[in-house]
């Protein structure tokens, strides 16, 4: 085993298609296992696998030197090291310095899917409770909504359809769930 390799983390430096059909993309992030007779072995966070490369399929980088305040950064979903240019900013942090969302531009695309038509959301808001009693249809929570509680309209980030009014705690798990019934399955056996 060659311990300068173990536990570095790497960086896919080209798209690199191996025999068994897995395909490491350029930007790919993962980190070196122990080496083997057939290459190198690296596991790949995206692909959630271990992949074989040659040495110069890949570069070595220092992870603790990513993320805000540096020039580069990890998406949490496309695991790809980018430049930090390629998250939007998101809010200050301290002494003001520049906060970056977790994900990529194209990730957050993805992630925000369709939106409701204007039409329909202008249909909405004219029904939105405010400055009255609102009992959330999810987690049952009663507030007034607006005082005590911010109500948000939900909708299908696949479609757009709008779902209704729920409060901004459950639309917010909605959200981290990503809109994903077999998701939320799996947390409720978690839970079970």
């Amino acid at each position: 085993m060659n311990s300068s390799f173990t536990d570095k983390f790497v960086i896919a430096k080209r798209n690199t298609k191996r025999p068994s059909g897995v395909l490491v993309k350029k930007g790919d992030v993962g980190i070196i296992k122990p080496e083997s007779k057939e290459g190198i072995p690296i596991f790949f966070i995206r692909i959630w696998q271990e992949v074989a490369l040659n040495k110069n399929d890949f570069k070595i980088f220092d992870v603790k030197k990513t993320g805000d305040g540096f020039l580069k950064k990890i998406c949490n979903i496309c695991h790809k090291l980018l430049n930090t240019t390629e998250f939007a900013r998101n809010q200050n942090g301290v002494n003001n310095r520049q906060v970056r969302r977790p994900s990529c531009q194209e990730c957050r695309k993805q992630l925000e899917g369709v939106s409701p038509t204007p039409k329909e959301k202008l249909k909405w808001s004219k029904t939105k409770p405010q400055n009255e009693p609102f009992e959330c249809p999810i987690c049952a929570k009663r507030t007034i909504a607006g005082i005590t509680s911010k109500v948000v309209l939900d909708h299908n980030h696949r479609t757009g359809e709008i779902r209704g009014w729920v409060c901004d705690s459950c639309n917010t798990g909605i959200g981290r769930f990503k809109d994903d019934v077999g998701l939320i399955k799996r947390a409720i056996k978690f839970l079970e």
